[in-house]
């Protein structure tokens, strides 16, 4: 019997290059590999990235597409195509499962949630022609996550950097993140032998840790973090990783001291703001305990270790005015972080932000779906209370001019050589230049997002 073929695709944003322009900042699409994990035996499975390459058509009996809010207009359009061909498509991830009535109108099917508990039933249901027009993924409240090693042979053999996920969930629900939406906000991870058995077939030397927070927030997810960077040493990995987490990362030596042993080289935190009231408008309540005084401390803290930060941070919060703006680009030119990423407050679909600024009719660029791939975190797409949009963006400008202004990154590199104390000169050189380079990805991003300030968003 000839197998049937399964076709499972990750759409790139139409309108802005973005991330796609920095190979660094291109990651495997796990979620399809645990998908093709899932998926039988006696199916052919083909993945398609088109962030690595062109999408040209590919004949299949069953398509798959997954989206960020950012690339659902492509993911449609990829939809039309196979459905005008009379191809059943499935669509999934977190703008599918948080906006399903839209998507319905472009796809057979749709996947809210995680998938690993409907995918068997679904493929069962195809192959007896009866497929559903919902699946519901339903979230297991087991502390354990138990999920299949994606496939990654079916990647392409491009990415410079290996996706392993460790946990999901996040039980801080910050109202313009939308992690707690899609994956709840139980903190639940995979065994720690389980992942250690993926790292060992992964040919990269650069890993990246997808997971929302790394180490957690409770006394006991910490100490799992330790067991799992300890296991890391303790089979002798020579990977260089990054992760993300919040500012707790810093509190805790023995917990830094066995991440630099495992090959931790960074970690991103999500300070976002300097201003304790911007915090308290979007709930960021955890930075707020920590203090905003306090926050170069933890990242001069992390520093010790021989691990340098990448900070978040976010420009558009509805009390930001002009001197606010000024104020944050200010703090940040002379804070302590080695990259910058610097990013427009963007109400996404099932967060508390979007549902508040659609009930006031604040939100004017999602009137048509292709007005969702302006929604990038480089966009502004709300009515803001102070200003208009070009004033919004000429202020933005200086912003990221000043941030990433040959002058700033030169500093900011010399001070990541002379903060990570434990390091030889060498490798401390080879970091300064890694963070230097982190920072000019980011103004590349920055510039072709500028590019789309002026045009029309309809």
């Amino acid at each position: 019997m000839e197998k049937k073929t399964l076709l499972l695709i990750t759409p790139k944003n139409s309108v802005f290059k973005g991330w796609s322009l920095s190979p660094e900042f291109i990651f495997q699409p796990l979620n399809l590999g645990i998908i093709a994990a899932l998926t039988p035996s006696y199916w052919k499975i083909k993945i398609i990235d088109e962030n690595m390459r062109q999408f040209k058509y590919y004949p299949a009996d069953l398509v798959g597409i997954t989206s960020f809010t950012s690339t659902s207009s492509r993911a449609y359009e990829i939809a039309s195509l196979y459905r005008s061909k009379n191809t059943p498509v499935v669509m999934g991830g977190i703008h599918a499962t948080l906006v399903s009535n839209e998507a319905l109108n472009y796809v057979d099917t749709v996947v809210k949630g995680e998938a690993e508990s409907v995918w068997p039933s679904l493929i069962s249901d195809f192959e007896a022609g009866r497929l559903q027009r919902i699946y519901e993924g339903k979230i297991d409240e087991s502390p354990i996550l138990i999920s299949p090693k994606p496939r990654r042979d079916l990647f392409h053999p491009g990415y410079t950097t290996a996706s392993v996920q460790t946990t999901r969930g996040c039980p801080m629900d910050c109202h313009f993140c939308s992690v707690t939406a899609f994956n709840g906000k139980h903190y639940r991870h995979r065994p720690i032998e389980d992942v250690l058995d993926e790292l060992e077939e992964i040919p990269q030397h650069h890993i990246f840790f997808v997971d929302d927070n790394i180490i957690g927030y409770s006394p006991k997810s910490i100490e799992r973090a330790k067991e799992l960077f300890e296991g890391m040493i303790r089979r002798g990995f020579k990977k260089s990783w990054g992760s993300q987490a919040s500012l707790n990362f810093g509190d805790d030596d023995e917990l830094l001291e066995l991440a630099r042993r495992s090959g931790c080289a960074n970690i991103l935190i999500g300070i976002e703001t300097e201003s304790e009231d911007q915090l308290k408008e979007v709930q960021k309540n955890f930075n707020i305990r920590k203090g905003v005084k306090n926050f170069n401390k933890i990242v001069q803290r992390i520093h010790k270790h021989g691990i340098f930060v990448i900070g978040a941070f976010i420009f558009g919060f509805e009390k930001d005015d002009a001197a606010a703006l000024r104020r944050r680009r200010k703090y940040i030119n002379h804070s302590a972080v080695d990259i910058v990423q610097a990013t427009i407050l963007t109400p996404l679909p099932g967060t508390k932000t979007f549902g508040r600024m659609e009930q006031l009719k604040m939100i004017d660029e999602h009137t048509s779906t292709n007005s969702w791939s302006y929604f990038t975190f480089y966009n502004l797409v709300f009515k803001h209370p102070h200003f208009e949009k070009d004033e919004f963006y000429k202020e933005m400008l200086k912003v990221f001019q000043s941030i990433y202004h040959p002058w700033n990154l030169f500093r900011r590199s010399c001070r990541t050589f002379l903060s990570l104390r434990k390091m030889e000169t060498k490798r401390k050189l080879e970091t300064s230049f890694l963070t230097n380079r982190g920072n000019h990805h980011y103004w590349v991003i920055v510039k072709d997002a500028m590019k789309l300030w002026n045009k029309k968003q309809d």
